[in-house]
């Protein structure tokens, strides 16, 4: 299910946040991590509340940063 990683990940806002680099298998839920030029690598956890939309065939998700997410 996650054949394409490297997608782009933008905020809620249309702002570019980062790339998906990898997804981190749990027992609650997936994680994914993501490379940020400004924040770092940024564990997001794959939950409906943060993950807004993904778009396959253009390699896009966007993202909700919930409090605390980010330092």
């Amino acid at each position: 299910p996650y054949t394409t990683l490297f997608r782009s990940v933008f905020t809620e806002d249309g702002a570019f946040f980062g790339h998906l680099r990898d997804v981190m298998e749990t027992g609650a839920n997936d994680v994914y991590i993501i490379d940020s030029d400004e924040h770092g690598e940024v564990l997001i956890p794959a939950i409906q509340d943060c993950i807004l939309h993904v778009d396959p065939e253009a390699r896009q998700m966007t993202i909700h940063l919930m409090k605390g997410l980010i330092q």
